[in-house]
Parts: C-alpha cells; structure tokens; sequence
C-alpha cells in the first residue's frame, strides 16, 4: 500500500453507523431527513426523458457556475475561477492536492470533520490542530489559532457552520483570521457546505476578509440533495483553480450532467422558500432537542447556531466511547466526540436531521442506555 494511504480507516461516524441495528434512531449521520424539493427533482426527470446527457465541460456547465459565481460577489468571479465538483467532498480533496506539497503543515479545528485530517495525509502533508475550546462551547480563539501556524504552514482549514459543533465564526473571529494571516502566503480554505443553515443571520464567508481564500461548498445541505452530488470550488486564485480543474478532470471528468442541469434552479424562487423552511424546522427541532436533553437526562448541549448539530456534554456520565456504545445496544446512533479530535471528547455528536417524536424517542432510549 502507497504511503499515502497507510492508517487511513473509515470514520468512527461511519463505523457506528454501519453496526447499527434495525430500527434504530439515528442521531449520527449528518443528512437532512427533509424530502429533495418536488420541484427538483421533476426538473431532473425532465432533463433525463427529454435531453441527451453527455459530458459537460470539466469545470462544468457555464451557466451554472455563473449562478454560483454569483454568491460571491465580492470577488468578482469569471468562469474560470469556479469548478463544479461531485460533492463538496471532492472540491475539499482536489483543493488540498492542489496546494499541500509533502511535509507542509495544514491547520485544522479541533474538533472538526474527519475527512479533513485523512485528506490532508493523502496529500501528504501533516495535521497541525488548533483549538476551539470546549470551555467556551467550542467558540474560536484567536490565540489558539496563532499559536498553531508554524513556519512550514501552507494552508489553514475553517469550518463555518462548522460540523460538528453547530458553531459559527463570527465576523470578527473572521477578520482576526485574516489579518493573522495576511503576508504570509497560506491559504485558506473555506468550508461553507452548510452556509444557508443558519438560525440566525447569515454567516459570512472568510473570503470577503482574506483574498487567499477557497470556499468548497454545495447544495447537497440546504437542498437535501446528498445523493445528487454537487458541490464547488470557487477562488479567486488562479494557481489554484487550475490545479483543481486538471486534478478534477482526471478523477471524475465532470459531475453528473442531469445534477447540474436539474441544479441550475438551486438559486430560483421555490428553492430560497424551501431553505428558508428549512432553517425554520432545524432551529425548532435543535431547540427541542437541547431543552430534551437538559429535561430528560439532566446533560447540558451546545445551542446550535447553524448546520443541524449539538454537542452533547457526557463527561458527568461516562467515556464518549462507552456511552455511544451503550446507546447503540438500545438502537440509537450517536457520533463520540472523539471521532472530531481530542478536545469533543466526553461529548456526543447528536444530528437532529430526525421529526421531534423520532427525537423524543432517540433520548428515552438514550435514557434508558445511560441510567441516569
């Protein structure tokens, strides 16, 4: 086996939620539960019975990436500054690959998203974590952040909605960002996969302050379009926006031309009224959730500000391990804090992609698993 791809293991996310028995209520994976808008997906029937289906270019379909140029106006986009990737899990790789050279080291969040450790050692290059300190509620530290950059820094990852903690990076945490980093040379990436699931108001993206910026984001979250596969690369970095492209072209040569056609709607009408909806039912369920939590089991959680997660404290009760153990034998699945870095551990990561009596009953079985 390649170096590369030595100790790399599926997620601990993955590995409980493929153990998980039948009938189980699931707190684990972070997929919206709320149907693929109608309106979507007829459109994508359409394309698929009336249009002949080939190969788009590799950066993909000209009038969508215009649309998604269009989020950011700030930069000025052209089309060559935008790459429409399978997901926002390949833009994420592709950006790493194209930046990251062996032994450069890339700053992620503790805690943070799996896949952006293992992306990072495919690219060859090493993890260095900074915190976001579970005193504060995983909230951004400055300090924890400059204390973490190193003379062999190459990129920097944030994360805003970030996931797993439902936290966002404020305007100012932003800005402390950027004037760190400004004349350094690293850059950042930007992951704003869950920018239109805000419950307050709408996050800004780290490149309106930082120019050496990449946003990898998609529609698979606010859209509940997962299984679609659409997401993007967009930066005003043109060294950067080649090396995706090319590295784009050879993994997948384009996303699905029936996705990005059906997706050209992604920015219509019905499609701010469904995220708009859908803001409403995560910030009502997330609120249940939390206030369950503390009634029910007497186990404070984060509040979530956007995405559609909260951290659950279990330190009072137990290891995240056992206790995300406990409550699989009694069909729930939970996430241990520890699968997003060592600073979530003693927390459960809890999704509430689920309806409010499928969530009631998730925390009596939690209940019941833990004895409290």
């Amino acid at each position: 086996m390649p170096k590369r791809l030595q100790g790399l293991q599926p997620t601990l996310i993955r590995q409980f939620f493929e153990r998980a028995l039948p009938d189980s209520i699931n707190f684990g994976l972070g997929e919206p539960d709320l149907p693929t808008p109608d309106f979507l997906r007829r459109e994508a029937a359409r394309v698929a019975t009336e249009e002949q289906n080939g190969y788009t270019s590799h950066p993909g379909l000209p009038a969508l990436r215009e649309k998604i140029s269009e989020q950011y106006p700030h930069l000025g986009l052209g089309l060559k500054d935008i790459v429409v990737t399978c997901g926002s899990q390949e833009a994420m790789t592709a950006a790493f690959l194209s930046i990251v050279d062996i032994g450069d080291d890339v700053l992620l969040p503790n805690p943070s998203f799996p896949a952006y450790d293992a992306c990072v050692r495919i690219s060859q290059g090493n993890p260095v974590y900074y915190r976001l300190p579970a005193e504060t509620e995983f909230a951004f530290d400055i300090e924890e952040f400059k204390r973490a950059i190193t003379p062999k820094t190459k990129a920097a990852v944030v994360i805003s909605p970030s996931n797993p903690t439902g936290k966002i990076f404020t305007e100012t945490d932003l800005r402390q960002i950027a004037e760190v980093l400004e004349g350094t040379g690293i850059y950042l990436i930007s992951d704003e996969i869950y920018s239109d699931l805000y419950f307050g108001e709408r996050p800004h993206s780290a490149s309106e302050f930082y120019e050496r910026t990449v946003i990898v984001s998609g529609l698979s979250k606010s859209l509940s379009m997962t299984g679609w596969r659409l997401g993007w690369a967009a930066s005003s970095r043109p060294e950067v926006m080649h090396g995706i492209q090319v590295l784009h072209g050879f993994l997948t040569v384009c996303a699905s031309a029936i996705t990005q056609k059906a997706s050209l709607l992604g920015w219509s009408a019905e499609a701010e009224e469904f995220k708009a909806h859908a803001r409403e039912v995560y910030k009502k369920r997330g609120d249940f959730l939390v206030d369950l939590f503390d009634k029910e089991l007497g186990l404070k959680a984060t509040a979530p500000e956007g995405a559609f997660y909260t951290m659950l404290d279990v330190r009072s009760v137990g290891d995240d391990i056992e206790i995300a153990e406990k409550c699989l034998q009694n069909r729930v699945i939970t996430v241990p804090g520890v699968a997003f870095g060592t600073e979530a551990k003693g927390f459960l990561r809890i999704s509430f992609c689920n309806s409010e009596e499928r969530m009631a009953e998730g925390v009596r079985r939690m209940k019941e698993a833990i004895g409290v």
